[in-house]
């Protein structure tokens, strides 16, 4: 864009049909031809310049979409054979331009007929100057806004023609499709905006034609650039087409890593999901897997109970002699069918 901008800082001025309120020099109140002179005086009085920029822009404009499109498709970002990217784009963006070239002329005509309306009106009234020169301000960006929402649809008709291959009567209906709904009109004014204000400001500051040039460059290679890669970001993203300049890890977000007292704790609402998704993919077989490992389990030993007590008092054992002793174990002995022994020491003949 180095080189449209240079011819364009020399044989025009940008945004000139809001920044040509400071060529009537605080003095609304002129004669019409003087009028059509200040409106179209810029380059539009003679047909070479427009036609030079126009095809300046065009080459540049259709050099940088092509090369950004590749760079999209392929994810290498090359200028290598550029008269074959030019030839890929250069047609659908001159159609674009010479609309756009076309009805700026016809929108000229309307901020004419609509500038001398208010200077008719406000020297009927007896308005002062700066009066009228408010009203004509107002009335320029308010047309200024309306040509920029006019245009946004033609910007998408070349990336629409070259990438999809839509002739251009599909290529215009589906323009309104793609834009409807987004939020692209205020992305791209106001870098715009900003760039008219400066115009207008240098124009009623009246400085020097150097430093006028210099500004003059600056804001065409800032609005030829920024238009041009604007169009093609904004296509690809509401078009949703897929882009290999982007790596994986660019496109997907990298997970959240806490500290241990950095960690979110879970609602006991959360806690009780959890389980129950965990007894569906269990398979609904947790309570019985529970049961079998309490099967498994070695069962602990059970304690005798303590002998209930009921609120009687127990005598106290007698003293068993070493006689009765003998006996009772004689009577166990001869139960289990064994020979016991005596208390005298002999064998006994009970269980034979």
């Amino acid at each position: 864009m180095l080189i449209p901008s240079v011819l364009a800082c020399f044989l025009s001025t940008p945004y000139w049909e809001v920044s040509f309120v400071a060529a009537f020099d605080y003095e609304p109140y002129i004669s019409a031809a003087q009028t059509f002179e200040i409106l179209f005086g810029d380059s539009w009085q003679y047909v070479w310049p427009v036609i030079v920029i126009a095809v300046t822009q065009t080459f540049a404009a259709a050099l940088i979409m092509s090369t950004i499109d590749r760079h999209f498709r392929t994810g290498k970002l090359s200028l290598s054979s550029p008269w074959r990217m030019i030839n890929n784009s250069i047609f659908p963006i001159a159609i674009g331009i010479v609309v756009m070239s076309v009805l700026s002329i016809v929108w000229r005509f309307l901020l004419f007929g609509l500038v001398m309306l208010v200077q008719v009106s406000a020297s009927a009234m007896g308005l002062p100057a700066y009066a009228a020169l408010a009203a004509i301000s107002v009335v320029s960006i308010a047309l200024f806004i309306l040509h920029v929402i006019i245009i946004t649809p033609m910007l998408f008709w070349a990336p629409i023609m070259f990438i999809y291959g839509y002739r251009f009567r599909d290529a215009a209906a589906a323009s309104f499709k793609l834009i409807s709904g987004k939020k692209i009109f205020r992305s791209m004014f106001l870098p715009i905006l900003i760039c008219a204000v400066v115009q207008l400001l240098m124009g009623y500051l009246q400085v020097h034609y150097a430093i006028a040039v210099a500004v003059n460059f600056a804001v065409f290679l800032f609005t030829n650039g920024y238009i041009t890669v604007f169009t093609m970001l904004t296509f690809y993203e509401i078009s949703g087409l897929d882009r290999r300049d982007i790596k994986p890890y660019q496109a997907t977000p990298l997970p959240t890593v806490y500290k241990k007292s950095e960690q979110p704790q879970a609602s006991p609402e959360q806690n009780v999901a959890s389980d129950s998704a965990a007894d569906v993919h269990d398979g609904g077989k947790t309570d019985k897997q529970d049961k079998k490992l309490d099967k498994t389990e070695p069962k602990k030993p059970r304690r005798n109970p303590a002998p209930k007590s009921d609120g009687k008092k127990t005598a106290a054992k007698k003293p068993v002699n070493k006689s009765e002793q003998s006996k009772i174990k004689g009577k166990t002995v001869s139960e289990k069918r064994k020979p016991d022994t005596t208390a005298d020491g002999e064998e006994g003949n009970n269980g034979i």
